[in-house]
């Protein structure tokens, strides 16, 4: 679970500004969306803001801790000057400097570093949640690494060694690779970033998603009650297998692509081979029990005198599949315990579509924690989607962008929110003309 990420000089964030997850406990308007734990965290959490504002960027900073952490191979000097504010002279530049804070397993961590195409600075804490004191679990600078338990000489000149031949590697990425640091917390705070912390951009399209709802019925039967609740004429989602040999051997109309698909496919590993067209997975071939398999969508839909019919993907508009690819997101986020970022999550969505999905999220049980960008201002409706805690704008000065919470604003659970921000009372909207 995510409580707090800070962020200063990495792309249009110079001074530091501060996200976090914790609810304003004043509030009292959805409960069901506040987890009561330890401390009290908020399920979700949205962030508005103008076009090149910065909001992106909150998730770009997200996903940069978390390639620095868990890739041996990312960060470079190009990358560090790339990634830093550049509407600044050189002179005044400072280190990127990204600290986050986040639970796993029941223990609280704090991870932070600050990046300098000479100097590298690593640090990971055991949070003491702000009941008692951070306990340092190591701080590296350079090749130097401070342990706060005592390790031996050839722990310490191992991990020197390693930090010598991969200067711009993470010591959680080092050492799930080579083992060497014998305390668990490094493996599980390595263990949150890789697989408890996500982000998704609805342009990107997952090629193995017809591999992955065949492979796993819970999640297509989510995508079915998801279908079933917005409406839109789909009665059920089903995945069609049919073995290849046969349908190569048959009138199928793609047997000649098939067949030059995997001729390209020969001299590699097999890994199974998905076709798009625009940016819809047409189908999937996939090895079982020795036996290639290709694997399809096709949608039940509703037509006149109650007539279901059987339709391809290439017959849903862009929406439907955009949907599509952010089912497994949400699935994730309700049944695991796990983060999930979405940017720009109405992309190709019609607005009523998203108010559905979200107010699904909302008043579902669930486990993990969804944070997503948007202009949908419907959502700002405080009365049936959102808490106030649960809405951040961004908004840029001089190229620097402003990261606050509507919390700080301080409304009363009556004000039409969504009114108040297009009139720009609470900022975070592009200003035009004059």
């Amino acid at each position: 679970m995510l409580l707090k990420i800070e962020i200063q000089n990495y792309l249009s964030f110079y001074n530091s500004s501060t996200f976090d997850m914790f609810p304003n406990l004043k509030r009292t308007t959805f409960p069901n969306h506040v987890y009561n734990e330890d401390i009290p965290l908020l399920k979700q959490a949205v962030i508005y803001g103008a076009n090149g504002s910065g909001k992106s960027n909150l998730l770009r900073a997200i996903d940069f801790i978390k390639d620095f952490a868990t890739k041996r191979v990312f960060l470079s000097e190009e990358l560090i000057t790339k990634s830093k504010f550049r509407l600044i002279s050189l002179e005044k530049s400072e280190p990127i400097r990204i600290s986050i804070e986040f639970k796993t397993e029941s223990n609280y961590y704090i991870y932070s570093i600050s990046l300098n195409i000479k100097n590298i600075i690593e640090e990971l804490y055991s949070s003491g949640i702000g009941k008692a004191d951070n306990v340092l679990i190591y701080k590296r600078n350079d090749n130097e690494i401070i342990f706060e338990k005592s390790s031996s000489d050839e722990i310490n000149n191992a991990t020197t060694k390693l930090l010598e031949n991969n200067p711009y590697s993470s010591i959680l990425a080092l050492n799930e690779e080579f083992p060497i640091i014998d305390d668990k917390n490094v493996k599980i705070a390595f263990k949150w970033f890789n697989e408890k912390l996500k982000t998704l951009h609805l342009t990107r399209i997952l090629p193995s998603l017809i591999d992955l709802m065949s492979r796993n019925e819970p999640l297509l039967k989510f995508a079915n009650q998801i279908f079933d609740k917005i409406g839109l004429g789909i009665k059920s989602l089903e995945i069609r297998s049919e073995n290849l040999n046969e349908l190569l051997n048959s009138n199928f109309e793609d047997a000649t692509r098939i067949k030059e698909l995997m001729l390209k496919k020969t001299a590699e590993p097999w890994s199974g081979i998905t076709k798009m067209n625009f940016e819809k997975v047409l189908f999937t071939i996939v090895k079982e029990k020795n036996e290639q398999f290709l694997k399809r969508f096709v949608f039940k839909q509703s037509g006149f005198d109650e007539f279901i019919g059987n339709m391809e993907i290439e017959d849903q508009s862009d929406g439907t599949v955009k949907l599509l690819n952010l089912i497994p997101a949400l699935y994730d986020a309700i049944n695991r315990e796990i983060v999930i970022c979405i940017d720009e999550i109405e992309n190709s969505i019609h607005p009523t579509l998203i108010t559905s999905l979200v107010e699904y999220y909302s008043n579902s049980k669930t486990k993990g924690q969804l944070i997503f960008t948007t202009h949908e201002t419907e959502l700002l409706n405080q009365q049936k989607y959102m808490r106030p805690d649960e809405v951040w704008f961004t908004e840029k000065h001089k190229g620097d962008t402003k990261l606050y919470s509507l919390n700080d604003f301080k409304e009363h659970n009556t004000i039409n929110i969504k009114n108040g921000y297009l009139e720009g009372r609470y900022g975070g909207i592009p200003f035009i003309g004059s």
